[in-house]
């Protein structure tokens, strides 16, 4: 019994490795772009989260009256806390926000939403003292912000703002 085997030629299934081929090149071209995408979102993200800076022309007139507005402000907390019309905590959320908007006025720095350790980075070292100051009473419990004194903060905020340069 004769057999005989009829061989095909080797390319006659090649369009299956076509097809592969190509869903594997287009795979990893998708994944290439997608990367690409997520990195330039991310540098774009990073790029959005630096502190948004402004250019601040301060004269030493504008200083000193901003500096006397802002004393005023913290003045008025301390004025308010003795009179027992706020609480230590609301006092010291105040005393927060009139710091960092002096900040912001002087500086141009939007320290609004900052940290102690981002405060800290930025290297205003006079900002990080006062944020040490009244960061703990402003977050914790009122166990914890026993010990601090809202009525020195405040005098401490003011002999900062009057030696702010």
């Amino acid at each position: 019994m004769v057999t005989t085997v009829k061989l095909q030629n080797p390319f006659e299934y090649s369009w299956w490795v076509g097809v592969i081929a190509l869903i594997l090149l287009i795979g990893a071209l998708a994944v290439i772009i997608y990367t690409i995408v997520k990195m330039l979102g991310y540098r774009q993200k990073k790029l959005q989260d630096r502190p948004a800076y402004r250019k601040i022309v301060m004269t030493p007139e504008v200083l000193v009256r901003v500096k006397n507005q802002y004393s005023q402000k913290v003045q008025n907390i301390a004025s308010k806390y003795r009179g027992g019309f706020i609480s230590k905590r609301d006092g010291y959320q105040e005393l927060s926000a009139v710091i960092r908007e002096f900040v912001h006025e002087v500086t141009g720095i939007n320290v609004e939403t900052f940290t102690v350790s981002q405060v800290k980075a930025m290297g205003i070292r006079k900002l990080d003292v006062l944020m040490e100051e009244y960061y703990v009473p402003e977050f914790a419990e009122d166990e914890r912000s026993e010990g601090k004194d809202l009525l020195a903060s405040c005098n401490t905020a003011v002999g900062v703002i009057r030696s702010w340069s």
